[in-house]
Order: C-alpha cells, then sequence, then structure tokens
C-alpha cells in the first residue's frame, strides 16, 4: 500500500485547489477518529484516513456527478491501494449507486459532506473556530436553506443513520476529531 506522504502528494497533484485539499485532510481526520474510537490498529487507522484523505481525488477535474469517485477509484487502483479503499472512494458519491458495504465505505460517506458543512458553520462562527461548533448551531443552519445550498441535508443525516449514530452525538465526534487538525486547515 503506498504511504500516507505518497497519498497526499497525490492529493496535491491531482488537486491544486486550496480548499479541495483542505477538504480531504478534513476527512481524513474524522475518519481516523473514528477508526481509534473503533479500536482499529495503527496500520488500519492509516488505511482508513488515506481513504477519507482520497476520497475526491478527482473531484477538481471530474466534478461531474456521474464521473466523480469513478475516475479517482480507478486511479487508486491503477496504484495499487487496497480494494477496500478504493470501494469506499467509488461509493461514497451516490450518483454511482454502488452500495456501501464496509464500515470504512459508511465513514467516508458520512464525514464527506458533514466536513463541509461543519467549515461553512465554523466560519460563521464570531471566533472562526471549529472547537466552538456545537450540534444545536449546526442543526439551526441546516434549517436555513440559503446556508451552504450546495450541501444536501438528507446526506448529512444519512451519514449519521449509516454509522449507527444519532446526528448531534456525529456532530459533536467530528468536531472533536477535525478540532485537532483546524490549525493546520486555517480554523
Amino acid at each position: 500500500m503506498p504511504t500516507r506522504a505518497e497519498a497526499l502528494a497525490l492529493l496535491h497533484d491531482w488537486n491544486v485547489n486550496p480548499s479541495l485539499r483542505k477538504h480531504g485532510l478534513l476527512v481524513e481526520a474524522g475518519v481516523n477518529g473514528y477508526a481509534v474510537d473503533d479500536g482499529q490498529d495503527n496500520a488500519t487507522v492509516e488505511m482508513w484516513g488515506i481513504a477519507g484523505l482520497l476520497h475526491d481525488l478527482d473531484y477538481e477535474r471530474f466534478p461531474d456527478p456521474a464521473a466523480h469517485g469513478a475516475i479517482g477509484a480507478d486511479e487508486l487502483h491503477e496504484l495499487g491501494y487496497p480494494d477496500e479503499v478504493v470501494h469506499a472512494v467509488r461509493s461514497h458519491n451516490d450518483a454511482l449507486g454502488i452500495p456501501r458495504e464496509s464500515r470504512l465505505d459508511h465513514l467516508v460517506y458520512a464525514c464527506d459532506e458533514l466536513t463541509g458543512f461543519l467549515v461553512a458553520v465554523a466560519l460563521m462562527r464570531p471566533s472562526r473556530k471549529l472547537e466552538d461548533v456545537e450540534p444545536a448551531s449546526v442543526r439551526k443552519r441546516m434549517k436555513d436553506k440559503a446556508f451552504a445550498r450546495a450541501v444536501p441535508r438528507e446526506m448529512l443525516l444519512a451519514g449519521a443513520e449509516e454509522i449507527g449514530l444519532d446526528f448531534d452525538e456525529h456532530v459533536a465526534r467530528m468536531v472533536r476529531y477535525l478540532s485537532v487538525i483546524a490549525s493546520e486547515v486555517g480554523l
């Protein structure tokens, strides 16, 4: 399996946009947090994190929902990434119709859209800090259809359901996991 450093270099090769790079780092942090809390060994934590890091590998070049995830997954397969990582990348995009099967598949999906939404909520806080985001403020912002309008609210809720958590608990955990790297991504 390629190393985390190689995965990060791949993310940078495919994505010039700093926001997409930061998004990958944040999803990685979320997936890593869940992997650690699940009691996974270090190798599994790193592998799962890499799936989070690279889940949107192809988004900058191929944002079309009909292709996004599939092209990135094919590239990862060619580069020798484990099938579990490849499947998680492919299955995170509902438009591809690939069923999510493993815990990793569900975690990448659950962390993806919520990460972007949490960043948007944090940026509206006076402190602009992730650690100051609370589940109640996330729920309030979800009701405002003009706020982060590109984020499908049903996906936020479905992600929590897929990993078997109450939405507020998922938000609280993600805030904790993402806060670990907040300074690295400017939050």
